[in-house]
């Protein structure tokens, strides 16, 4: 199987994924792909009814639980990978949350 044929696979399976109720998020995962790019390509390559969001998919996460997860130690940076969003989503949220952050370039010993 050549690499077009590969790919063209690969998306009948996201759509069809899509079709069948999957999460933008998870098929993302799913598929090792970027949360905007599977979104993009739902959209615009693939014909999916799919909400433009900015640059790619809304993703709402609870803004009690990342702040939880910062005050016991998460850096910003793993919380974005985590989530699968920026670095900047999560400081925004972080600070619309009212979280004091902790200096940078880790603890001071």
């Amino acid at each position: 199987m050549n690499e077009a044929e590969v790919r063209e696979r690969r998306n009948a399976q996201i759509l069809a994924a899509h079709r069948d109720g999957v999460p933008v998020v998870e098929i993302a995962r799913r598929f090792g792909l970027s949360l905007s790019w599977t979104g993009a390509l739902l959209r615009h390559r693939l014909g999916a009814d799919v909400p433009e969001t900015g640059r790619g998919i809304r993703c709402e996460l609870d803004a009690g639980e990342v702040a939880e997860a910062y005050r016991d130690g998460a850096t910003v940076r793993a919380l974005a990978e985590e989530h699968e969003v920026s670095y900047g989503k999560v400081y925004r949220l972080l600070k619309d949350a009212g979280v004091q952050f902790r200096p940078r370039g880790g603890r001071v010993h």
